[in-house]
């Protein structure tokens, strides 16, 4: 995949690839993480194919950041995981747009003043990695996303940013708060999580396919899985959809 006139770069504790034009940074960074065998990210200009959750589409316009990260990880933290980088999403944010009402939606999609301005796709790869493909709006948004949810970028909040500058950002923060993880443990990434979710302790929707359940939000397990609170018992999702108040 990687070409002579290709220049890898690092930045932080990965090897970079900026490319002008993909299909999918994903499949992109898949390729790229079993030549190197090394943690690494590629970002594109352009990405003509991109895909969010459960098959969906991702709308691609240019200007805005697409970034996917390979790196080695066990099936059991994948989804603390995914809830971290949720997390780094909205600090990344939230560093450019500090008055944006910034709420994670799980499992790990961000909003600002109530419309996505990201979404997360993880996907396994070969040899013990993963790929985390990400996508944040910041100079323009679809009217709505693939799902049908209202959307937002960084530049409809009234901030002048670039996607190289949102990259340079995001990771910086996400490099800090990995290696607080790694040393310290989930609990405080659950909390902080928590303190910025969306609809917590209200009722929500579920969409599971073609089912929808409803219930209480009522927080997080230790593996990152949403708590749903049914008349009085406690039921555990593993994956779905929470729906918007506006979908």
């Amino acid at each position: 995949m990687i070409k002579m006139a290709d220049k890898i770069r690092n930045i932080g504790s990965w090897l970079w690839l900026d490319l002008e034009e993909t299909q999918s940074t994903n499949d992109a960074v898949d390729r790229w993480c079993q030549e190197c065998g090394q943690p690494c990210v590629v970002t594109a200009k352009r990405q003509t194919a991109g895909r969010g959750r459960r098959g969906r589409s991702w709308i691609s316009q240019e200007g805005n950041l697409f970034m996917s990260f390979a790196f080695p990880a066990s099936l059991e933290c994948i989804g603390q995981i995914a809830v971290l980088s949720g997390l780094i999403v909205l600090r990344t944010v939230r560093s450019f747009c500090s008055e944006a009402g910034l709420k994670v939606k799980w499992p790990n999609d961000v909003l600002a003043d109530g419309g996505k301005i990201s979404g997360i796709l993880f996907e396994r790869a070969a040899n013990g990695f993963w790929i985390m493909g990400i996508g944040i709006n910041v100079v323009s948004n679809p009217l709505k996303s693939a799902a049908g949810y209202q959307t937002m970028s960084i530049n409809a909040l009234g901030v002048c940013a670039d996607r190289l500058e949102v990259f340079n950002r995001f990771v910086a923060k996400w490099d800090d708060a990995f290696k607080i993880y790694q040393a310290n443990g989930f609990d405080t990434i659950k909390k902080q999580w928590l303190d910025n979710a969306y609809n917590l302790g209200k009722t929500i929707v579920v969409r599971q396919g073609n089912a929808e359940i409803c219930g209480i939000f009522a927080g997080l397990d230790d593996d990152g899985a949403l708590l749903l609170d049914t008349d009085g018992k406690v039921k555990k999702i593993l994956a779905g959809d929470v729906m918007l108040n506006n979908n």
